[in-house]
């Protein structure tokens, strides 16, 4: 009795504890549910200018082509800056220098290549010279030739002339015809003459093999493979050329330089992450609208061309106007800049903004965050 006379305080304290909490949830489910002044909602309100009844979705701003990350030449595996020519801020048009790495070493190999094109050609000149040769000695070998002839006919006819003769004499001395045969063999004059006559054939034959050997040679050919070796040192000039230009990084198009990384100095490689610098180009602002899977039934073509709004993402009361010009046909993952991709997958809407800098308002700038409200 004593315990429950000293818990009759707290026990009436709790019962009009709920007595009130009572009142004041029966008066606010009155109210419909409206929270008390004062009492504000952590997600932001759509203001009422707003269109309704749409999905609202989130959004990048972007620009139309996407921003341009420079860095290291494909040319280099790594550099030295050795210029920067642009400044933050700086806009800039087409084919506008930028920065420019250090160039010695594809300066000596420009020179290099422009040795083996010098020297390409002396081999075109050698080959050009031997043809011509190779003519004359075709030329004079047909001369000796010809002359080889000529003693091959002198020694047979020698040869029959000192026969007859023989054969005369036997004839006048009477001797047995049986023994002419040997005594011809063992003559000293006809042994001669027949020798003469081998030399002389042995001579034409082998002239004459080489005649056919200089006559089948293509001398054309080396004349063409050294000006194939003339024009392949001419493409390694202009790939050096090449590579010695790419070694001033220009603009690909006209807009504005942003987040330059770089100084004379510096030091790019292959695993450098960070790019040298940013471009965001000129031309059209857009919004990349993420639409995800539960929305995705309420966006439909007919959205194409009609004006949408776009709210500040952070304060929804600051609005612009844009035209819907593309709604993707393949869930994809998310556009991400971080080393780990996005698992969520989502369908694109581009929007194109009417004006990204109306008065009155902050501009809408590239890579920043809205809401979309598709307004279907």
């Amino acid at each position: 009795m004593t315990m429950l006379r000293r818990m009759r305080p707290a026990l009436y304290v709790l019962g009009v504890a709920v007595v009130i909490g009572s009142a004041v949830g029966a008066r606010a489910l009155r109210a419909g549910g409206q929270q008390p002044e004062g009492v504000r909602s952590a997600a932001p309100a759509v203001p009422t200018t707003t269109k309704v009844g749409g999905p609202i979705v989130l959004g990048t701003v972007d620009s139309d082509p996407s921003p341009v990350a420079y860095g290291l030449p494909p040319v280099l595996q790594s550099g030295t800056v050795a210029k920067v020519f642009v400044k933050d801020g700086q806009e800039v048009a087409n084919d506008v220098p930028l920065y420019e790495f250090d160039s010695s070493i594809l300066t000596r190999d420009l020179e290099r290549a422009s040795l083996a094109i010098s020297q390409a050609e002396n081999e075109v000149a050698k080959a050009e010279e031997n043809k011509t040769q190779h003519v004359k000695k075709i030329e004079v070998l047909q001369q000796s030739l010809d002359a080889a002839k000529t003693k091959v006919s002198t020694a047979t006819s020698l040869y029959n002339l000192i026969k007859r003769n023989l054969e005369k004499g036997y004839e006048l001395d009477k001797i047995d015809p049986a023994l002419w045969k040997g005594k011809l063999d063992n003559s000293p004059e006809l042994f001669k003459a027949n020798a003469d006559y081998v030399d002389a054939i042995s001579m034409r034959d082998r002239l004459q093999a080489e005649l056919d050997l200089l006559k089948a040679a293509n001398v054309e050919l080396l004349v063409k493979q050294a000006r194939i070796a003339v024009d392949q040192a001419k493409a390694e000039k202009a790939k050096a050329e090449t590579a010695l230009s790419l070694c001033t990084v220009k603009s690909k198009g006209p807009g504005t330089i942003e987040q330059i990384k770089i100084s004379p100095g510096t030091t790019l490689g292959i695993g450098t992450r960070d790019p040298a610098l940013w471009l965001i180009p000129a031309g059209h602002r857009i919004i990349r609208a993420e639409v995800e899977a539960d929305f995705a039934h309420r966006v439909t073509a007919t959205l194409i061309d009609k004006e949408v709004i776009i709210l500040d993402h952070s304060d929804p009361k600051i609005t612009y106007t844009g035209v819907v010009k593309r709604i993707g046909g393949t869930f994809l993952p998310k556009r991400s800049e971080s080393l780990i991709p996005s698992d969520t997958r989502v369908l694109e809407c581009v929007v194109r903004v009417s004006d990204p800098s109306p008065a009155g308002k902050p501009p809408l700038r590239v890579g920043q965050r809205v809401r979309v409200n598709l307004g279907q």
